[in-house]
């Protein structure tokens, strides 16, 4: 998984301006995708993680779907291995290392989440994963919108905090992922962060108002014009 900004995940600089390493989001994204596999009749008995950061999502994931004998999570950094280690059990394990690297069987369900956006070369990376995984859920940031295209200082504070080098929209991904052999099952929007469980100022309310107002009228167009999105996508 190297890319041009991996010193950022091994030094600490992620950490120190992620110090929660998105560990308060794990419970509804593994909630999303434990409705997408149930939803497409998938029961994992192996799941692999790439890039599992604090770990959190598999610990999450290991409690609501029932069934999953072993789950492993791969990440190249010290400190998220150092996080992700806190919740290991005798089911659940982390291995601070590029899997790619190493000799694996076959997973079950393969776990991409958050993880495109910050590879270099990631067609390299999706066509590299290809055969190991039977299956493979994707959640990827919809960074690309109008607000964006108008305002790049935001997509800079992006790069500059959390490590993006790379922006999409829907169907960009989509596109990607037709392009390097996988088949695309199932997807669904996932809210932006703003949307959950913050204290809200006045214009963030209002701002969360038209956002789930219009959201609600026009999916596609209100991605597009909002931003913070991001897709949770099942394939195969």
């Amino acid at each position: 998984m190297k890319h041009s900004s991996d010193e950022i995940y091994v030094n600490g600089d992620y950490l120190k301006n992620n110090p929660q390493w998105d560990m308060q989001d794990a419970p509804w994204k593994a909630a999303i995708i434990a409705s997408l596999i149930k939803k497409n009749n998938i029961e994992p008995a192996t799941v692999i993680e790439i890039g599992c950061g604090s770990g959190r999502v598999l610990y999450e994931l290991n409690k609501c779907v029932k069934g999953i004998k072993q789950l492993s999570g791969y990440d190249i950094s010290p400190q998220a291995i150092a996080l992700a280690d806190q919740v290991q059990s005798e089911n659940l394990k982390f291995f601070q290392e590029d899997i790619l690297l190493r000799k694996t069987e076959v997973s079950d369900l393969l776990l991409v989440i958050d993880v495109l956006e910050h590879i270099d070369d990631f067609y390299g990376f999706l066509r590299n994963i290809k055969t190991r995984g039977r299956n493979f859920v994707f959640h990827i940031p919809l960074d690309l919108s109008s607000r964006t295209i108008m305002k790049p200082h935001v997509l800079f504070q992006q790069r500059q905090s959390v490590g993006h080098i790379h922006y999409f929209s829907k169907e960009m991904i989509l596109w990607a992922l037709q392009d390097t052999g996988f088949e695309v099952l199932d997807w669904v929007y996932t809210k932006p962060v703003v949307d959950i469980d913050r204290p809200d100022s006045f214009k963030r309310a209002i701002k969360k108002m038209l956002r789930n107002i219009s959201f609600s009228l026009a999916k596609d167009w209100s991605v597009k014009k909002w931003g913070g999105y991001s897709m949770m996508i099942l394939a195969k």
